[in-house]
């Protein structure tokens, strides 16, 4: 009855405002046929392609143009002049989320777009607007193509809507100049205690400003260790019908907290006003915070020198574990889920695309950071296409190989989805209450615990 409400909303919101007409606000498109390096393509030919109709699909995501996916497109529209395909840029925030959403809902013509957290991802499936992948022989071309085949791929209601596009490892970010001056070694294995000891060696003040030793969030919630120790469905019961969030894990993520409070992480209600809560790579390449998590995409930023000039050289190390000894090696997702619009009156079109953006196409998305699927690429294209030339001047690369490319690694991956955006919401909301100290820990971990148990049981009924 709950979806049913929800979709019931969705539509009278996409009729008021296709009554005012349709309107982008600030979202970049982009569109060109120029030349570009070309691949061979893996597609096969589509009845259009053979014949003088010409076909124009719109693809939306999150990565901006000049970052890579215009060079794809470019190269795309090349090879295929019968189907012509159009980027558009939407910021992926919760704004720019909701601008792809109306869009979609309104009727405007969108065939292919991406999708970058699973609690969005389950949104739009129920709300009607993602194609099932279930006739396209999809589970065939991810066994081929995709590492780690079909192990690293999101379902929901055990259908596929996505293909990833990206594998995501995570870790930290660290400002090496800053590890050498503070005389500080990052230790192998290292556990949320010796973590803490670092950050606190690495506070100090420089050129009359205080850099903290850490930043505490990541993708909007808590630094979350306890997503590498207990993987996918870590916000889930056993069997999917009660939440987690009364493992100890959980108060691990929390004593990140400690650390704001005694001045070696970047205080929340900085964090907050600053919009910090996300990503803080400015933060870091400004040299206020000495480390950060991260995930590959984001080095991108360490390249730019224009907007973010600086002169150390990034080193990296994994998320620390729950406890000394405990294996902590889920630090990689397989991410940027890219899906057909259930509208796109180019279903087969739109499906050919999204394979050539996997495999072929992929190489032009390295210089935004992103690590590719494809299982026919390398680890020393990835290093070339990620970090660049000259890159040993901004990065350690044999860092780098052993984070980013860690071949031990594991996926998190998510089975259970049930109630999983008002889940997200909760764990968001609470943890914003108990870091800026409107809630103590006990209540913090109760009330998330508690809120997530009654959603949970609320979309089981």
């Amino acid at each position: 009855m709950k979806k049913i409400f929800s979709i019931v909303l969705l539509v009278s919101l996409v009729l008021s405002i296709v009554g005012c007409g349709n309107q982008k606000g600030d979202i970049k498109t982009t569109n060109s046929n120029g030349q570009s390096e070309t691949g061979t393509s893996s597609s096969s030919m589509s009845n259009s392609e053979v014949s003088d109709e010409i076909i124009n699909l719109v693809v939306w995501g999150g990565v901006p143009a000049e970052s890579g996916p215009q060079a794809l497109v470019n190269a795309w529209n090349t090879e295929h002049p019968n189907i012509q395909v159009e980027y558009v840029r939407f910021v992926n925030d919760d704004t720019g989320n909701t601008k792809l959403d109306t869009a979609i809902l309104s009727g405007e013509q969108i065939d292919v777009f991406f999708t970058y957290s699973i609690d969005t991802l389950k949104k739009r499936v129920e709300g009607g607007m993602v194609e099932s992948l279930e006739l396209y022989e999809a589970e065939e071309f991810i066994k081929e193509n995709i590492i780690g085949g079909d192990d690293g791929q999101v379902k929901i209601n055990s259908e596929l809507y996505g293909l990833s596009t990206a594998k995501e490892s995570i870790g930290f970010m660290i400002n090496s100049t800053m590890l050498e001056s503070q005389g500080v070694t990052i230790p192998d294995n290292w556990s949320v205690d010796e973590f803490m000891e670092v950050a606190k060696q690495l506070t100090h003040e420089k050129d009359g400003h205080k850099v903290y030793g850490t930043h505490g969030y990541y993708a909007g919630l808590p630094l979350a260790i306890s997503s590498t120790v207990l993987g996918g469905d870590q916000y889930y019961s056993e069997d999917g019908k009660a939440s987690n969030f009364d493992a100890p894990e959980f108060e691990v993520n929390a004593r990140v907290k400690e650390l704001m409070d005694d001045g070696y992480a970047m205080p929340y209600d900085e964090v907050f006003s600053r919009k910090l809560e996300a990503y803080c790579h400015s933060a870091f390449l400004n040299e206020e915070v000495a480390m950060m998590p991260f995930s590959g995409w984001m080095l991108r930023y360490v390249k730019d020198l224009e907007n973010y000039p600086h002169d150390f050289i990034t080193t990296f190390a994994p998320y620390p574990t729950s406890e000394k000894g405990v294996p902590n090696n889920y630090q990689a997702t397989l991410n940027n889920h890219i899906s057909i619009s259930s509208n796109s009156k180019y279903k087969e079109e739109a499906w050919e695309f999204i394979k050539f953006w996997i495999t072929d196409g992929t190489k032009f998305m390295l210089s935004a950071g992103k690590i590719p699927v494809w299982n026919q690429v390398s680890d020393e294209e990835v290093i070339a296409g990620i970090v660049g030339k000259d890159g040993e001047k901004l990065f350690d690369i044999e860092g780098f190989k052993r984070v980013m490319l860690n071949p031990h690694l594991q996926y998190i991956v998510d089975t259970y989805t049930t109630a999983y955006p008002q889940i997200m919401q909760i764990y968001k909301e609470e943890s914003e209450m108990f870091f800026l100290g409107e809630s103590s820990k006990e209540d913090y971990l109760y009330n998330i615990k508690r809120r997530a148990d009654e959603a949970i049981e609320a979309e089981l009924q």
